[in-house]
């Protein structure tokens, strides 16, 4: 909980300098090369977590391996992150942003889970509905449950449109336990 705290706050911090400057996409791509390069450099890795390095030398190897690939502030908020000792929530900042970002884009997400594959026709239908009824570019991330009998069910924000057949009959289920004879 902790870490989504620090992401939040680092992240939203990060978002209105980047907006400040108009590099909302060069501050992402910045974040992901650091997030990337965490993930598969042991090297760096070892550095970035070791309790052996202390904080200096955590930033000076910051500064010598990001200092001219990246940008000044996102090399700025990495040295913060080494200073507080929030070394572990560089990627749940990432996250943040890339969220943040995204809502600064008009961008949204939803899920969508069908008992069957989604056409890209089907696909299509779904993002123009929401984004006809958000004002919203909508990204799509489907899923396949075969448990389902049919239908789908599509998690936009904090609404549930749930129109798969199990629901249905959960719902006639009903209307025929309200009916009395």
């Amino acid at each position: 909980m902790i870490n989504q705290a620090v992401a939040k706050r680092y992240g939203k911090a990060l978002l209105q300098i980047a907006q400040e400057r108009n590099a909302l996409d060069k501050f992402q791509s910045d974040l992901e090369l650091v997030v990337e390069t965490l993930e598969n450099d042991q090297q760096l890795r070892s550095v970035w977590f070791g309790k052996e390095f202390d904080n200096e030398t955590r930033i000076k190897v910051v500064k010598e391996l990001f200092g001219a690939k990246i940008d000044e502030m996102v090399v700025n908020l990495l040295c913060v992150v080494v200073e507080k000792g929030r070394e572990a929530s560089v990627g749940d900042i990432l996250a943040m942003y890339q969220l943040y970002a995204d809502e600064a884009r008009n961008i949204a997400y939803a899920d969508v889970i069908s008992a069957y594959e989604l056409t890209d026709g089907q696909a299509e239908e779904i993002k123009t509905a929401l984004g006809k009824m958000s004002g919203k570019e909508i990204r799509l991330n489907a899923s396949v449950d075969q448990s389902l009998l049919g239908g789908i069910k599509v998690i936009f924000g904090d609404k549930v449109f749930d129109g798969t057949v199990t629901a249905r009959l959960l719902g006639m289920k009903n209307k025929l336990h309200e009916i009395q004879f």
